[in-house]
């Protein structure tokens, strides 16, 4: 006697009365990797348990920051500004650029992070974002090489465009 379950794919057989497994052994075990995939948190099957801990936690570290520096921190002075800036609109003007780029600047920044939030539920958005926010910190260092700013006020690009790199790579 045969028994019969009733799943999303229909009827199928759960055992045979020969000892081996059922002919349809291969689809159930596709579809049991289906629904691992389907109800475990992004990153974590594909790449191991650790390898989407580290991505996710990663890209929370990267959009938290990018946000605080662009939404709370914007008018404030803080140790990193370039050259002897008080604020973003000050850091822009001693990189010589014009007002128009801080407001294109910020916009790209900030909706990349969010973008980056979103690839916790989406990860087909991680590596872009993160490809997109490591070019503008390669852009962010090369301003505090203009302006000559000591290495110090530069590691947050730097630290930034790491952990873009690995986000990408992940």
């Amino acid at each position: 006697m045969c028994v019969f379950e009733l799943d999303v794919f229909g009827y199928t057989p759960t055992g045979n009365h020969t000892g081996q497994p059922p002919a349809n052994f291969a689809l159930r075990e596709r579809k049991t990797q289906l629904q691992k995939k389907l109800y475990t948190p992004v990153g974590l099957v594909e790449g191991g348990l650790m390898d989407g801990h580290i991505r996710i936690a990663l890209q929370l570290v990267v959009a938290l920051g990018i946000l605080n520096v662009w939404i709370l921190r914007a008018g404030r002075k803080t140790p990193y500004r370039g050259g002897g800036a008080n604020s973003l609109r000050g850091e822009f003007a001693t990189y010589g650029l014009p007002s128009w780029s801080m407001y294109l600047v910020g916009a790209l920044k900030i909706g990349l992070a969010l973008t980056l939030l979103a690839a916790i539920w989406i990860p087909g958005l991680a590596q872009p974002a993160a490809i997109a926010l490591g070019v503008l910190m390669i852009g962010a260092f090369t301003m505090h090489l203009k302006v000559k700013d000591p290495i110090q006020k530069a590691l947050p690009s730097i630290a930034m465009l790491v952990m873009c790199a690995a986000i990408a790579l992940l």
